[in-house]
């Protein structure tokens, strides 16, 4: 209403004189001057619309809304049958005076409906959200409208001259029947605006035109018909020079295949434009607190299917200039593609999109020097972001900023802001009038690395559906019906596809299945159900035993099978060189010099050339024969720089995995042999070492999955005979190393305490990883306090490892605290989050075990005071520990016993009294807590106040004086939802208590009118 008064150039409200009786009338009138401007001014939208930028018209449909949202009430409104004249609508004296003046002594309810209508938030539809939810606001908003004008009319002269009869009806006509009629009406004036205007129909979900419905049924992906409908609202406008270069690199992406494959493959890859095809998706708004990392979160929301119309929608809604939109999904489910797709699709003349992958641009600096640095890589051009916006013309800036995982990986430190900073950016941007909309992709398992932002609406990518299977195959089995003949093999069928349905559930898996199936058609033929590593395995064997068969000729199978080995081994030299260096790349250099260094025997000799001829460098020679790794290269100045990558991050997380688990099936074998002849020799660790004492391999889930899947591929009777070298191999992990084949191999600068806590934390994961649980004892088997090693070993972690790597270890292993006799102990197994974390035991905590004469007895220790806890904690500038303590600052000073004094009141518990009033506190703010949970909590503390604390301590004197008022007022102030029963006992308790303690009983006397 305010805006729509303000285009109309404050009409609206001119009629209404001071007293608002003309406004009154006016609301109720035919010819009631606010529907003839509602209308007009719909009507007339279109061409206030032409010409417009695409925020601006965005900005400008949000109000055309909001004056249909009025304007359908108002018609409704003015159609009731009033049994008296318009013209008796009149104010009584009060009601004047009350509205001139805003006494609230007054009557006041004209103002409240003007302070309704102008100042209310109407409801506006949200792709987030089901169209019904919006219609469910709408008519709370319809509810309160006609509550207010009711009221109004209630004060009126011709009110009170209305029979019983006649008042009842009009009250039923405003308060019950109008909000109903008004959301019909609504209904009708919406669709009418979402036909004109289709963006609109996508911001509430309702794309209900039939031909349009059979259009997106048969297209391939569902984003044409988004980017047919963007073409048809799009301005005409120039784009610009750098615009116009972005809009045309990101469309060039559509026509090249979805992987570069090597030169030897003859294999048909589609398009990317071709091949691409909308997962489903679930869409949610994210609040501070939402576990967005966990599966289970998100299956509370529904599964959707129109990814195009919400993508559409959210572009075009102001909304997305207000928080970054965050899409969420597993390795290879298509986040990156879906923002290249959606890139090229997006119309340059309403939108100036730049995407910035960041594994590519530096991850040390800001948000405005990644972009600025990704425009330049993308169009060879140096151009300031804010110079850039203002030339584009009116198109909407959005900003793609894809991989926030690989930004993680790659700077190893917490950045848990980012999405803060990225919203930060859209708030100064649009304060400088220049609003921008950011969408974030991600893995779904580090989406709680960072902190959520108001507004901020969060999108999961779902498996594939069997219908999205079948139009992948489609599209393949065309691209490779003639190469597929020409070998004599059969197009793969979705019949053998969902053979093996978990490896169907992203595009890149169903892609490797298709590539699998092109040899020979060996997915059709296998009998056994792959998992995702057997895939990875099977597809990279093959493709080294083609790439080797044609330098080797003549070998027979098992020395074919050696070079195979040693091929896949150098691939893992290359997948760890990246993994090593927290990054999703390496150079040329760097890789001969570990490919060198870790695998002298298999060393390339350079071969003899002509004289025309270079010879190849070890890293050519590994990297050049396989389709899965990519080199980058650039000039710079006279020299050419190059780097590798793999084309996926997951090919290089299984191939870590793999080189782990077959150099751990080797040291079991040479420890079977030593065992076979009776002598137990030292384990030679030294490769492994070098390998795993740069990162915790927990710094990635998916490599973590894989080696959870290679382990289990060892016959059973190896397995105990690994999990003894590694326990081995564990106890000796922090001790001094002596020199070893592979001190050459520096992939990272680490210090001798990180890569002691990395070796030692990889070895904790893979012997958890064999499936059986291990106890502390077994890890320091001569240390005579177990749990005190275990925890400097972890306070060793924490300071060593990445941010990623420490928060992966901590969420893949399940600590369970146990008793072992009357000896405290820890049993460690591999469970991630599978299992909720148990609240804490102090009997444990400070090993008090079951039976002990201290439980039970309302015994009482303090090891710690708060303010010894806050020097540790200031000491250590750690963010977490900091936090902690920041909460529980408050009970600093004089309540500070409250917080280190343990109660032990039963064999069972035993609590703090910060605890035990916290719990209280909590316990009567929740309205569903029942009358047993609010005298539990009662009971603890009041245990604490009468018996509690230290008798001889000062301090603990006036802590107990205070914990008792806090208890007692409490107690007073929420005495009628207790039982009466235990009202009537705990009394009499606290009297019996009073007799011998003078201060208690002036306290209770203060109070007892309170409570009786």
């Amino acid at each position: 209403m305010a805006m729509l008064d303000r285009l109309t150039g404050g009409a609206l409200l001119a009629a209404a004189s001071v007293t608002g009786g003309g406004l009154l009338m006016s609301l109720f009138d035919p010819r009631a001057e606010l529907v003839r401007l509602s209308r007009e001014l719909v009507s007339t939208l279109s061409e206030r619309l032409s010409g417009l930028g695409r925020f601006e018209r965005s900005e400008r449909l949000v109000a055309a809304h909001s004056v249909i949202v009025v304007t359908a009430f108002f018609e409704r409104l003015e159609k009731i049958d009033l049994p008296f004249e318009v013209s008796e609508l009149q104010l009584g004296r009060s009601g004047q005076i009350a509205f001139a003046t805003g006494d609230d002594a007054g009557d006041g309810r004209m103002r409240e409906l003007v302070r309704t209508l102008l100042h209310s938030d109407v409801p506006m539809p949200a792709p987030q959200w089901p169209y019904e939810i919006t219609m469910a606001a709408l008519h709370d908003f319809y509810d309160d409208l006609s509550t207010a004008v009711q009221q109004v009319i209630a004060a009126t002269t011709a009110w009170r001259e209305l029979s019983e009869q006649e008042s009842h009806q009009l009250e039923a006509a405003v308060r019950d029947d109008l909000p109903e009629r008004a959301l019909r009406r609504y209904e009708e004036m919406f669709r009418r605006l979402a036909g004109e205007f289709p963006e609109v129909a996508f911001w509430a979900n309702l794309v209900d035109h039939q031909a349009t419905r059979a259009e997106v049924r048969g297209l391939r992906g569902g984003l044409e018909v988004m980017e047919r409908l963007l073409e048809q609202v799009a301005a005409d406008r120039d784009t610009g020079d750098v615009g116009g270069a972005l809009a045309r690199y990101h469309q060039v992406a559509l026509s090249k295949p979805v992987l570069e494959m090597g030169s030897g493959e003859d294999l048909v890859l589609p398009p990317l434009g071709d091949i691409y095809v909308n997962p489903d998706f679930r869409a949610a708004y994210v609040d501070s607190g939402d576990l967005v990392a966990r599966e289970s979160w998100w299956r509370e929301h529904s599964v959707r299917t129109d990814l195009h119309g919400f993508l559409l929608g959210h572009l075009t809604s102001p909304q997305a200039t207000e928080a970054p939109l965050l899409i969420l999904g597993q390795p290879g489910s298509g986040k990156s593609v879906l923002t290249r797709i959606l890139a090229a699709k997006l119309s340059p003349r309403d939108f100036l999109v730049v995407r910035v992958v960041l594994r590519e641009v530096r991850a040390d600096t800001d948000l405005q020097s990644q972009i600025e640095e990704a425009i330049r890589m993308t169009t060879g051009e140096d151009v300031s972001w804010p110079r850039l916006v203002r030339r584009a013309g009116g198109a909407l800036p959005v900003v793609m900023l894809d991989g926030f995982d690989e930004l993680l990986q790659a700077t190893g430190v917490n950045q848990s802001d980012y999405l803060v900073q990225a919203a930060r950016l859209q708030r100064r941007e649009a304060e400088q009038g220049r609003p921008v909309a950011v969408v974030v992709t991600s893995r779904t398992t580090v989406a709680d690395r960072a902190r959520a932002v108001d507004s901020m609406i969060a999108v999961q990518l779902e498996p594939f559906r069997e219908a999205q299977i079948e139009r992948w195959l489609g599209v393949w089995n065309a691209a490779n019906s003639a190469v597929l003949a020409r070998r004599h093999l059969r197009p793969l069928p979705l019949e053998a596809v969902l053979q093996h349905r978990e490896l169907t559930a992203q595009p890149l898996l169903l892609l490797m299945l298709a590539l699998y199936d092109a040899d020979h058609n060996l997915l059709q033929r296998s009998s056994t159900t792959l998992q995702a590593a057997d895939l990875y395995e099977r597809l990279l064997r093959r493709f080294a035993e083609r790439e080797n068969s044609k330098t080797h000729r003549s070998s027979s199978k098992a020395d074919l099978a050696r070079a195979v080995d040693v091929e896949l081994t150098r691939l893992s030299i290359v997948a760890f060189a990246m993994f090593n260096r927290n990054r999703q790349w390496t150079t040329p250099e760097e890789l001969d010099g570990d490919l060198s260094t870790l695998l002298p025997e298999m060393h390339s000799a350079r071969g003899k050339t002509t004289s025309m001829q270079s010879p190849l460098s070890d890293s050519e020679l590994t990297i050049g024969r396989f389709f899965f790794i990519h080199e980058a290269r650039a000039q710079r100045g006279e020299s050419q720089l190059s780097t590798y990558e793999f084309l996926h991050a997951t090919f290089g997380e299984y191939l870590v995995a793999r080189l782990v688990v077959h150099e751990l099936d080797a040291l079991a074998a040479a420890a079977e042999l030593a065992a076979a002849q009776t002598r137990r020799t030292p384990i030679d660790d030294a490769f492994l070492h070098a390998l795993l004492s740069y990162a915790a391999l927990t710094t990635r889930q998916s490599t973590v999955d894989f080696l959870r899947d290679r382990l289990v591929t060892i016959p059973a009777q190896r397995r105990p005979v690994i999990r003894d070298l590694l326990l081995r191999l564990f106890h000796g992990s922090l001790e001094e190393r002596s020199a070893g084949a592979y001190d050459g191999y520096r992939p990272a600068a680490v210090s001798v305490p990180g890569r002691h806590a990395a070796y030692a934390a990889n070895l904790m994961l893979l012997i958890t990883l064999l499936g059986t649980p291990v106890a502390v004892n077994e890890l320091f088997p001569d240390r005579a306090k177990p749990i005190a090693q275990w925890r400097r070993l972890a306070y060793l972690w924490r300071a060593q490892l990445t941010a990623e790597g420490w928060s992966g270890l901590v969420h893949s292993l399940k600590v369970n605290r146990s008793w072992r006799d009357t000896e405290r102990s820890v049993i460690i197994s591999f469970d991630r989050d599978e299992t909720p974390v148990p609240p804490v035991d102090p009997y444990w905590s400070y090993a008090i075990p079951p039976g002990d004469e201290r439980r039970g007895r309302f015994s009482r220790w303090r090891n710690y005071s708060l303010e010894d806890v806050r020097h540790h904690v200031h000491f250590m500038c750690d963010d977490v520990d900091d936090t902690m303590a920041h909460a529980l600052e408050p009970l600093t000073g004089v309540l500070d016993p409250t917080f280190g004094t343990l109660h032990g009141p039963d064999e069972e518990r035993a609590f703090s009294p910060a605890y035990a009033l916290l719990t209280l506190w909590l316990s009567n703010s929740r309205p569903d807590s029942d009358e047993t949970t609010l005298t539990t909590a009662y009971d603890a503390c009041l245990t604490i106040a009468l018996d509690g604390f230290f008798a001889t301590i000062s301090q603990d004197d006036r802590a107990r004086t205070i914990y008792r008022k806090l208890v007692l007022y409490q107690l007073a102030a929420e005495r009628d939802r207790l039982p009466s029963e235990w009202l009537s006992a705990t009394l009499q308790r606290l009297r019996a208590a009073a007799r011998t303690d003078p201060n208690l009983e002036a306290l209770i006397e203060s109070l007892a009118l309170h409570i009786d």
